[in-house]
């Protein structure tokens, strides 16, 4: 499952995993793909785009309660759900006799219940301590396709950040704003409205080939069927390309002292200090020059009026952004999101490509190019 827009992305960064099989193809919010268990561990530890990997295990179809049941119960659930699972249901139904979806949806605890029962297993509740474990229940013309979510919590919680900042930007957005404005990871990137740091901290794991879900653990190691030791040859499988950098290549800086100690914390505690150095400086005030010597990527996200202040300071905003770019930072790229349309006339800057990107609900535009 993806943002919207980024599934042709996705894909790309998909096909590029050792997968068993590039049997994939891009499908209404996301992309599918088939393959063994290990292509699941693969897909969650490295695609940095999905928001949320799901696992086919039922495709059926059913007009009736009776013949539902009976579906439910043919499924393997002792292979994913351990003992004391506290199921969450998510029913979608659409021109089906079975439209009542917590009615489907006390078909399929009750089955699931029975079925575990058969191994001496129980179900728990929500909030009781219990393993919590989502599924999927789509219904479309009475054909029911059931899903298991082996991810847990979303893919962009990378597990690095325990820091907050105003306005934030999901980590699978900073990625594909990184991989749109053609970040290789070899070349300078200064983040001089940095915030929570989520643009440098995902340029760090790219420039040292960390996989996007090498600080996190998954629902699918949870499962009965998970084998720890596939997971750990895949993760040394990961380390072993991992890289140390000489010098820092990552420049990070925000005027709020606070969200830049705390950022600083963040990339010590998990060794990125070698490809990020963080500073407390004004946008305004900062020169390119002062931290590196070498032209590279600019990215910016910067407060705008709808999410930190007044409409009219964020119109300013832009034009002073513009200013400040030509003046300072002339045949760097740039990677700049604006938050509507109405902002793009205050762009100075010219020949830069647009893209529209969905980020919390809200459509922004991506600006990239050279200044």
């Amino acid at each position: 499952m993806t943002a919207p827009g980024l599934e042709q992305l996705c894909y790309e960064e998909q096909q590029q995993l050792p997968l068993t099989s590039k049997n994939a193809a891009i499908v209404e919010g996301g992309i599918q793909f088939t393959g063994r268990l290990h292509d699941c561990y693969l897909a969650n530890l490295h695609l940095r785009l999905a928001n949320r990997i799901i696992m086919r295990v039922g495709r059926f179809k059913a007009s009736n309660f009776q013949r539902l049941g009976k579906k439910i119960s043919a499924i393997a659930w002792e292979l994913y759900l351990p003992r004391n699972t506290a199921l969450a249901m998510h029913v979608t139904s659409r021109h089906s006799r079975l439209y009542h979806k917590d009615a489907v949806s006390d078909c399929c605890r009750e089955k699931i219940a029975q079925r575990l029962a058969l191994y001496g297993l129980e179900t728990g509740t929500i909030g009781s301590g219990a393993v919590a474990q989502q599924l999927f229940v789509r219904v479309v013309d009475d054909h029911f396709t059931l899903s298991l979510d082996s991810s847990g919590e979303l893919l962009h919680k990378r597990g690095l950040k325990s820091h907050r900042a105003a306005a934030p930007l999901r980590e699978t957005i900073a990625a594909a704003v990184l991989k749109i404005a053609g970040f290789t990871g070899n070349e300078q990137l200064i983040d001089p409205l940095c915030g929570s740091g989520t643009f440098s901290l995902e340029a760090a794991m790219l420039v040292k080939h960390i996989p996007a879900g090498w600080f996190r653990d998954f629902a699918f190691m949870t499962w009965p069927c998970f084998s720890p030791g596939r997971w750990h040859h895949l993760r040394r499988q990961s380390q072993e390309v991992m890289t140390a950098k000489q010098k820092p290549q990552i420049f990070a800086s925000d005027r709020d002292e606070a969200v830049c100690a705390e950022l600083r914390d963040c990339v010590e505690r998990y060794h990125l200090a070698d490809a990020v150095k963080v500073s407390c400086r004004d946008f305004f005030k900062l020169d390119p020059e002062d931290v590196t010597a070498q032209s590279g990527l600019v990215v910016l996200n910067p407060p705008y009026g709808m999410r930190l202040g007044q409409r009219a300071e964020a119109a300013e905003l832009v034009t002073e952004l513009c200013k400040k770019l030509k003046r300072s930072y002339a045949g760097w790229k740039l990677a700049l999101l604006v938050p509507e349309a109405s902002f793009l006339d205050r762009i100075s800057l010219r020949n830069l490509t647009r893209n529209r990107l969905f980020h919390g609900g809200l459509s922004a535009f991506l600006l990239t190019g050279r200044i």
